[in-house]
């Protein structure tokens, strides 16, 4: 595996504008209450109080932090994705990053400095090296700058060929994007206090176009772990307001998918209004981040409650974190108490949001409209979990999956606290394996019904492999049915395929239920003092109901009866149904 960080993102175009020397940022909580006007905080060195305590799917659309559950750049495919700031008082630094399919590797990532009411647009596509690109026709301002119609590569850096072809990894994935911070539209700076800040002025359009001022973008590449100093810069603690958007398009074959993609929203109490959440904004260039266990749960860039598969405490790091790899969906965005959560708790709280018992949708195969069914599962949150360690010897050998145990604590809960049901697990080596590269994890079983009442719940058989249940390898996989050939999303990064048969699989049509219980035990780090997963008579953890999957039903059918020169290929998106 290629371990040239420096050229993990695109900030490694601004490697020269002599900023790798600064500070990494830190998370930063608000404190600042509102004044005698009761808008702008009283002493305007602090920032809007954080006030967020949970974490939340957002059933409105909007959020602080959207996941588009998966990307497609196979066989002609072509990915378009949209990002509202439906907020039209406060801009957006907002982070984005794709990751692939396989195992949720960093693949691209930049920010975007979204004005009130901007809609940011861009498209993956395969490029002609077979690496996916991404390309903008949009004015909206970025760090590093995209171009208008210049491709940006994705990159390969973090990929491995223990999973497979390394451009084909690239092609299939999703997507996170995180509001780090607002942009302030406040007139209270400048040399007496009643302008806009330099950054505002230049994210904000003018007749349609945002100046984008190179100079006022590259402020933020500095640190900014005080609260004077962000508000300087004319940055706040974050609100809700991002919405998003995407479609996946086949010109050739006059196919289209589309969704919304899933907001994720930091609330006042649990299922309570939005908040602000904390400031957590890195500057986006490749200097190290120091101590990763404060921002991030990722087990390959952490030490401290870190195991491997065969239970044994990591010493060393398996990546150096960059700056450009935060913050992430573990970095703290809550506080509770005015101290913001331990990332270990920022990923229990999301994962458990996510979490689902069931997963049920509807596929189609019938013959004489040529239809196909894939199904997508998406597992944002699974990173934070267990990872994927290139560096190990073998995709079998101790030491490949890396594990963090999340823990529901309010905030950090000690070394070696006592009471070991303060630890959750959803990944362990005891639930937990590897095929080809990609870490897998069963579903507990499911039925075939068809739409005359009629159910099959055992004797299916799934490809690769023989296993008679659905299996979830990498961190989106897709499930075809009954087409072994190029399915409807032509994936092959990580997918399976469940075969038909009379007395065994689906039926023609009709609609399935796969059952995600995950019950299961774990000993991952009992008794360990060095590690402090619990004490020394608390040696069992229970798992967490459910797993955190994200997804949809995507049916490609044809209409023969469609007249010569008339389009008659048709896609429909259903999302998956869930139980909690």
């Amino acid at each position: 595996m290629k371990k040239n960080v420096l050229a993990l993102s695109i900030a490694a175009m601004i490697g020269g504008l002599g900023f790798a020397g600064l500070a990494s940022a830190d998370v930063v909580v608000g404190t600042g209450a509102p004044g005698a006007d009761g808008v702008y905080v009283a002493d305007r060195t602090l920032l809007t109080a954080t006030n967020a305590t949970a974490l939340s799917v957002s059933q409105g659309g909007a959020g602080h932090s959207l996941v588009v559950p998966y990307f497609n750049a196979q066989n002609g495919n072509m990915t378009v994705l949209h990002v509202v700031n439906t907020d039209t008082v406060h801009g957006k630094l907002a982070k984005v990053r794709f990751r692939s399919a396989a195992n949720s590797d960093d693949i691209l990532d930049f920010q975007v400095f979204l004005s009130p009411g901007d809609v940011w647009t861009a498209a993956v596509t395969a490029g002609a090296s077979g690496v996916a690109e991404l390309t903008t026709a949009d004015g909206t301002c970025t760090l590093p700058k995209l171009n208008k119609g210049v491709s940006q590569p994705f990159v390969t850096d973090r990929l491995s060929d223990k999973v497979g072809n390394i451009a084909n990894q690239t092609r299939e994935g999703y997507v996170e994007i995180f509001n780090m911070a607002d942009i302030d539209a406040s007139k209270i700076y400048g040399a007496t206090n009643n302008a806009n800040s330099t950054l505002y002025t230049a994210i904000k359009h003018v007749n349609g176009t945002a100046p984008c001022t190179q100079a006022a973008l590259d402020a933020t590449l500095v640190n900014l772990s005080t609260q004077a100093n962000v508000r300087a810069l004319g940055l706040d603690t974050p609100t809700s307001g991002l919405m998003g958007d995407w479609y996946i398009i086949n010109v050739a074959q006059s196919t289209t998918f589309a969704g919304a993609a899933t907001s994720l929203l930091a609330t006042v109490g649990a299922g309570g209004a939005a908040g602000r959440g904390n400031f957590v904004h890195f500057p986006q260039n490749a200097t190290a981040a120091p101590t990763p266990e404060s921002f991030t749960s990722d087990p390959l860039f952490r030490v401290a409650f870190t195991r491997d598969n065969a239970n044994a405490a990591v010493t060393t790091a398996a990546l150096r974190a960059a700056n450009y790899d935060l913050p992430d969906l573990s970095t703290p965005y809550t506080a509770v108490a005015g101290v913001a959560v331990d990332t270990r708790v920022q990923a229990f709280n999301l994962t458990q949001a996510l979490a689902v018992t069931s997963i049920t949708n509807q596929y189609a195969n019938d013959a004489s409209i040529s239809a196909k069914t894939d199904w997508v599962f998406s597992m944002p949150t699974r990173r934070y979990s267990v990872a994927a360690n290139y560096a190990a010897t073998a995709t079998t050998a101790a030491g490949y999956r890396l594990y963090t145990t999340l823990t529901d604590a309010a905030n950090f809960p000690g070394a070696n606290p006592a009471v070991a049901a303060s630890y959750k697990v959803w990944f362990a080596p005891e639930n937990t394996t590897t095929e080809g590269g990609l870490i897998c994890v069963n579903s507990t079983g499911q039925s075939f019904w068809d739409r005359e009442e009629q159910s099959r719940t055992s004797g299916a058989v799934f490809s690769p492999g023989s296993v008679s249940q659905t299996r979830f390898c990498g961190e989106t996989s897709v499930l075809s049915f009954a087409d072994t050939g190029n399915s409807v999303l032509a994936a092959s990064v990580a997918r399976q395929n469940v075969a038909a048969g009379a007395a065994s699989g689906p039926f023609t049509n009709g609609w399935s239920v796969v059952s995600t219980a995950n019950s299961f035990t774990s000993t991952l780090g009992a008794g360990n003092a060095t590690t402090g997963l619990g004490a020394a008579n608390a040696t069992v953890y229970n798992s967490q109901a459910g797993l955190p999957i994200l997804g949809a039903s995507f049916i490609k059918l044809t209409n023969p009866q469609a007249a010569a020169g008339t389009v008659g290929t048709y896609g429909i998106t259903w999302p998956h149904r869930f139980t909690k």
